[in-house]
This record gives structure tokens, C-alpha cells and sequence, in this order.
């Protein structure tokens, strides 16, 4: 149905301008306006069981209709904005990018053994076939954020929320490992033995001191703890000797094979059994935590034929830090070490007294910082 031009005029100009006091006066103009005979023909198709109404009851009906209509529809338009409204306010939550290790490696310090165990934690998540690209986004941006804010690496109720999530939500177990393994290498206690350590002894008939290295690396998901260890005197190594496998050499004035458990190491990241580009040969102690032992020979031992060795356990005491000792009440941490180098006094053992020191690792060639006291 077609409205006459001056009834869609009313209506327009009624909900553009609105119901204002100058427009309601104007209203018997706009009433004159309209042709009496074409109103009626209108209003019996508005009003076809009320033909008795006179022509301005049903004008005001009309107008009452209109209004309705208008405040029904100012209604609608109130309720939609209030909906666009509520959308924009909800939080969006993007989908997450995934993280990769040179990310996180490029935001820590170079010192940082924690933040590069969680850019190794980032790398595993990221090799897993059990998980989907969002799953994996969601591990790597949870390592990220560690590794960006060490202060809440290690609390306890947050990463523990962040697992509970992960079991919640279906994810494979692989992934739920990967992220307590990183947990559990970044916050451990046993990271306190964790450190470049040297120690200095004084030994008679000796002109100058001894220095002894072990260079001590801990994983604490494995409990797996390798220490490389050499003696220096005067700036040269003295053990183990600086040969390899089959091979010998002359030690003041006597024949000296290859230690037994010597390795190679160029700062590579890998032991090698043979010499391999600039690097030495250092003595690798390597053992799990009340699991796999190993075959031990001594550091200082300097011999043609050194025998079949002696098989040892490593063992973690009740404390659940002590494997060795470190000195918790010193600020950083220092190290002692039951010892069997004579002192010329005898064969009894004497205790080594290591510090800490931020010098690169002959493994890895990466320093780290020395450890110190959890508040």
C-alpha cells in the first residue's frame, strides 16, 4: 500500500525530527494539508471495522499507530546497539602464533640457563607430531612467557593451573611432559650445582698452585648430572693428559696413556673421541640420579695402564639437593668436594673448596650465571 505524499511527508519528518513541541503545533497545517476524501479512502483500508470514527479520531488513531511503530522501532535500534555494544566489549582473543626457540633465545640474557631450558622446552613442543599447531602455540607462548618474566618461572599454583588446563582441554601426553620437563629444569633445587666451579689448592714441593675446573651440568627432569673436570698448573693442563684413545705420551719422565674417561670437547655442544679442531681433552663424570652409574677413574690419575676402575652410583641424600655440597649459607653458592690429591701429607682426603665462576663451558662454549639462594 502507498501512502499520499503528504502523510509520508508527516511520518518522515515525525521520526526524523521527533515529537517536539514546535512540530506538534505545526501538526493542524500538516491536517489541513491532506485532501479529506483521499484520507478517507486511506483510513478504511487502516480502520475497515470502525467507519463511524470522524476524520480526526482517526487521524489521531493513525498518529497514535505511527508512534507505536516509532517507539517500537527507536526500540529495536536501542536493542541492536546495545548488542554491537556487548560484542565490542567482549574481550577478543586472537589465535595465538606459535613461538619458536630463536624467539626465545634472542629475549633472555646470554647468561640465562633457565631461559635457554625453556627455549629447548619450546623446540620439543614444536617437534611433536601429537600436537595441532593451536596446541603447540599455546605451550610455546606459556615457555615465552616464562622465559620473558623470570620472577614467575616457579610459582607452583600458576604452572600447575596452566597442566591443569592442558589435561582439561585433551592434550596429548607427550606435550603435557614436555612443558613439567621444562617446569622441573628451570625450578629445581638441584640447579644450585649448577655451575662453572674452580678451586684453587697450594700443594707441597709444588711451586705453583693447582687449579681444578669441574664444569658441572645438571638436567633435573632426567636426573642426569655431567661434570667435565681438568687440573691446571701454571696455565698448562696437567689431567687428564691431552691425548686420545690407543695414544701415549711422556709425563715428566714417564709414559702416560689416554684417561679412560676422557672426551673431547670443542665448544661444539658434542663430546668427540678424538681430537676435533681446537679444544682439549677433559674427564667426563656422568651419572644419573639413583639410576645409571658409571665407570670411574679418578681425575688426577696420570697413568700408562689405569686399571679396570672403579663403578659408582650417584645418589641424592635426604635433603633432596645433596649429591655433593654446595654452600647455601654464601651468597652466591659456594662448592666443596671431598678430594684424594695429596697435600704431601699422606693419602687421606681432603676437602676442595670450589667457586663459582661465569666462564664458558668447554661443552657448549655458553656461560651461565652462578647460582644463588631461592628468597
Amino acid at each position: 500500500m502507498k501512502l499520499p505524499e503528504t502523510v509520508y511527508s508527516f511520518l518522515c519528518s515525525y521520526f526524523i525530527e521527533g515529537p517536539t513541541s514546535s512540530f506538534i503545533h505545526s501538526f493542524p497545517i500538516v491536517q489541513f494539508s491532506i485532501p479529506k476524501v483521499q484520507f478517507n479512502d486511506f483510513s478504511r483500508k487502516l480502520f475497515p471495522k470502525e467507519p463511524h470514527l470522524s476524520f480526526q479520531k482517526k487521524l489521531n488513531n493513525l498518529i497514535t499507530m505511527y508512534m507505536n511503530m516509532k517507539n517500537a522501532l527507536v526500540a529495536i535500534m536501542a536493542l541492536t546497539v546495545l548488542v554491537i555494544s556487548c560484542e565490542e566489549d567482549d574481550p577478543v582473543i586472537p589465535e595465538l602464533d606459535g613461538i619458536e626457540s630463536e624467539t626465545v633465545l634472542a629475549a633472555i640474557d646470554s647468561l640465562d640457563k633457565g631461559g635457554r631450558w625453556l627455549a629447548q622446552g619450546v623446540n620439543e613442543t614444536n617437534e611433536l607430531n601429537s600436537l595441532s599447531e593451536s596446541e603447540k602455540a599455546a605451550i610455546t607462548n606459556h615457555l615465552y612467557r616464562l622465559a620473558i618474566s623470570p620472577d614467575i618461572r616457579c610459582d607452583q599454583e600458576t604452572n600447575d593451573l596452566f597442566l591443569d588446563s592442558l589435561r582439561s582441554e585433551g592434550f596429548s601426553t607427550e606435550g603435557i611432559m614436555t612443558v613439567e620437563n621444562a617446569h622441573t629444569r628451570v625450578c629445581s633445587d638441584l640447579n644450585y650445582h649448577e655451575a662453572y666451579w674452580v678451586a684453587e689448592l697450594a700443594i707441597s714441593g709444588i711451586p705453583f698452585p693447582i687449579t681444578a675446573i669441574n664444569d658441572m651440568h645438571v638436567d633435573a627432569a632426567t636426573g642426569r648430572i655431567t661434570v667435565y673436570a681438568q687440573t691446571i698448573v701454571n696455565g698448562i693442563i696437567q689431567s687428564p693428559v691431552q691425548v686420545g684413545p690407543g695414544e701415549c705420551t711422556v709425563v715428566n719422565g714417564d709414559t702416560a696413556g689416554y684417561h679412560p674417561n676422557a672426551v673431547f670437547l670443542n665448544g661444539s655442544g658434542e663430546e668427540f673421541l678424538e681430537a676435533n679442531g681446537s679444544g682439549a681433552w677433559w674427564v667426563k663424570h656422568s651419572w644419573e640420579l639413583d639410576g645409571e652409574g658409571y665407570n670411574n677413574w679418578e681425575l688426577n690419575m696420570i697413568e700408562k695402564d689405569y686399571g679396570e676402575g672403579l663403578w659408582v652410583n650417584g645418589i641424592l641424600l635426604e635433603d633432596g639437593i645433596t649429591l655433593r655440597k654446595p654452600i647455601l649459607s654464601n651468597n652466591p653458592i659456594t662448592y666443596e668436594l671431598e678430594s684424594n690429591i695429596s697435600q704431601g701429607s699422606g693419602d687421606d682426603p681432603f676437602i676442595l673448596h670450589f667457586n663459582c665462576t661465569e666462564t664458558k663451558s668447554p661443552f657448549d662454549n655458553l656461560a651461565r650465571s652462578c647460582p644463588v639462594l631461592k628468597p
